[in-house]
């Protein structure tokens, strides 16, 4: 939707700082609203972050901006910790397709908010907006009441204050993480983008820079390369045998960080095209006696020659897991995105992890049905579930579980976390899980992106089979390593939401239904105005303060 720009007057008065819902999407022409409040106010529960937004806009001049924040006061004990820090604008030049201008919050060419910079002062052009993100965590064991502080920006010689009022609530967010949560990411670009040698010293401080991260944003499942983590030996015979420690250290390492939770075994095959009936099978670095490194040849996933090395691969993982004690965590990826062509392929490689990891449990992000008996764990998007419900549900009552994904589909009315999107699309994500129970949520891009992540937000641009804005990363790169974007913000939110409404549902079942129905009605009718969801959010804590 097209937005005015601030407006002479606006100018004529020199800056100003108002405070906007974190579920808007603050553009450098969006026109100031008649009745912008100069006070953030936060509401909020004990164990969770909660977003604020303040905007400053430029007079006549231009602006370098600075800011602080004052000490928060109210009830002794801990008090809520609050930060603020400039939003970066991206630019959009493309605009994803096939979607209602409803669903669209600017249409191409435009600038739109997304990094939360962690830069010390920005420069605001002359009657632009510059907006101001405001985070807020509660400590698990803050008093409720009301706290206060402000934020401080510095403006041409000018202090602009912001005071801002923080409501914890009675409500304590369950420590527990019930919701499956994974975002594949590309450790090849974290030693890129920050000049580290991979599997080097160095490379495994950022890494644990990255998970610790990602754990903060409630992720508890991690895409684990199989093949890059694990090499193995041929013997004179042909034997193999493997050395997991790689894989170790990386599972160690995610596990005491916080994000596992689940280890995802990476898959065991690829398609070289999407309508492809073959698969081919992924195979180790291999060392043989003489110290030379093996050429694998490729072969189908059905071949013989994958069903011995399989049949050596898989019982040696399964041990060296049970070894661990890491048996129970772990899912096995089969190949991504099976559709009815490779259906047959998929389904003779399922039966072979089925005879020789018994037990392990299978995931794949999902494109077909002809894959049942193979899958036990389904992540479909969800215009596929919306097209065959009855099917997933047969499913389900079979144990199966149904997870969702998005990637630069679904697109149209459905729920996705592209930059051009409105902000409650990734936060209702996640209420979506709960009012259809799918128990996990799987995206391929934490940081896929090409080139400059700031400049490329919209992957393969020109090219008209580019990725829509944001689909290939969600952070982006910064000098000690990620920092997040307001859609991962809001996405956090959603996690944190999510929770919350299962804790109702303990108690109050039908409550928590009628309170997530009010904005998700269905896969494709849900709210996007900031308000209605606001109010829907406070009837969700006053019922939990009642009930518990």
């Amino acid at each position: 939707m097209a937005c005015a720009c601030p407006s002479p007057s606006d100018a004529q008065q020199g800056p100003r700082v108002w405070a906007a819902d974190a579920l808007v999407k603050v553009q450098p022409s969006t026109a100031v609203p008649d009745r912008a409040s100069d006070r953030v106010s936060v509401e909020t529960v004990r164990g969770e972050y909660e977003n604020a937004q303040a905007v400053v806009t430029a007079g006549s001049e231009d602006l370098t901006l600075t800011l602080s924040t004052e000490p928060m006061t109210g009830p002794d004990g801990p008090r809520p910790r609050l930060r603020a820090a400039f939003l970066g604008f991206v630019p959009v030049r493309k605009g994803t397709p096939n979607t209602p201008d409803t669903h669209l919050v600017a249409k191409p060419p435009a600038d739109l908010p997304d990094p939360i910079l962690s830069a010390a002062s920005v420069t605001v052009p002359a009657g632009t907006n510059q907006p101001v993100w405001l985070t807020v965590q509660t400590p698990r064991t803050c008093a409720p009441g009301v706290y206060r502080s402000a934020l401080n920006v510095a403006a041409g010689g000018k202090n602009l204050r912001v005071p801002v009022t923080v409501r914890v609530r009675d409500i304590t967010l369950p420590p527990e993480r019930t919701l499956q949560i994974t975002n594949w990411f590309s450790m090849g670009n974290i030693a890129a983008y920050h000049g580290v040698t991979m599997w080097s010293e160095s490379f495994w401080k950022v890494l644990d820079v990255y998970a610790r991260f990602m754990a903060d944003y409630r992720q508890n499942a991690a895409r684990t390369m199989l093949f890059d983590l694990i090499s193995a030996s041929e013997d004179a015979r042909g034997r193999l045998t493997f050395d997991f420690s790689r894989f170790d250290r990386f599972v160690e390492l995610l596990e005491k960080a916080g994000l596992i939770g689940t280890i995802e075994g990476s898959h065991l095959a690829y398609r070289t095209d999407w309508k492809t009936h073959v698969l081919q099978g992924h195979r180790p670095v291999t060392t043989l006696p003489d110290g030379s490194q093996k050429k694998w040849v490729y072969v189908e996933v059905d071949s013989p020659e994958q069903r011995e090395f399989l049949a050596q691969f898989l019982p040696a993982l399964v041990k060296h897991l049970q070894e661990k004690g890491w048996r129970d965590r772990y899912v096995q990826h089969l190949s991504d995105e099976p559709v009815a062509a490779n259906a047959a392929a998929y389904n003779a490689l399922a039966a072979m992890v089925r005879e020789f990891a018994p037990g392990v449990k299978t995931i794949d992000a999902t494109m077909c049905r002809e894959v049942a008996g193979s899958v036990d764990i389904w992540v479909p998007q969800q215009s596929e579930i919306d097209r065959n419900m009855e099917f997933f549900e047969s499913r389900r009552k079979l144990g199966e579980q149904v997870w969702i994904y998005t990637c630069l589909n679904p697109k149209g009315r459905y729920m996705n976390r592209f930059i051009d999107y409105h902000l409650l699309s990734p936060r209702l994500i996640h209420w979506m899980n709960f009012k259809y129970g799918f128990e996990g949520y799987l995206h391929w891009g934490l940081n896929f992106q090409l080139g400059d992540a700031f400049k490329n937000v919209e992957r393969g641009y020109p090219n008209p089979n580019n990725l829509p804005a944001g689909d290939s990363h969600i952070v982006y790169p910064g000098r000690y390593g990620p920092i997040p974007s307001i859609r991962f913000d809001a996405m956090r939110d959603g996690i944190e939401d999510y929770e919350l409404l299962r804790l109702l549902a303990r108690s109050r079942g039908a409550g928590a239904r009628r309170i997530c129905d009010s904005v998700v009605r269905s896969m494709t009718d849900y709210t996007l105005d900031p308000s209605e969801f606001r109010k829907a959010r406070a009837r969700l804590l006053d019922a939990l303060e009642k009930a518990h």
